[in-house]
């Protein structure tokens, strides 16, 4: 388990392995654009599924990288977290990815 780079020019995704010394970001083999870097639970579509890319493509650009979201954070009366319910399964499709970004916009890792 390990880090992915994924390049959506190319519709292809590399593993990184897990030397947590040795991740990065990178150019693509094939086209020379630099890279995506999400986590290995992102699973590519194939590379003929144009739709599915987008979609994946559109999450990241928001700040899901296929880290764990949650259904339901609880917070106590400080706003503070104290209890997590359940993972959020990622979205298929462009609609679903638009209302699970709305829906779970607090967990996005801005960078």
């Amino acid at each position: 388990m390990g880090h992915k780079n994924v390049c959506f020019n190319c519709r292809k995704s590399y593993n990184q392995g897990t030397d947590w010394d040795n991740i990065r970001e990178s150019k693509c083999p094939e086209c020379g654009a630099l890279m995506k870097q999400v986590t290995h639970r992102f699973r590519p579509p194939k590379q003929s599924d144009v739709k599915k890319w987008n979609v994946a493509k559109f999450l990241m650009e928001q700040g899901f990288l296929y880290h764990h979201v949650w259904e339901k954070v609880f917070k106590n009366e400080k706003g503070e977290i104290y209890a997590l319910a359940n993972y959020a399964e990622y979205p298929q499709s462009m609609r679903e990815a638009k209302e699970f970004v709305e829906k779970y916009k607090e967990q996005a890792i801005i960078e």
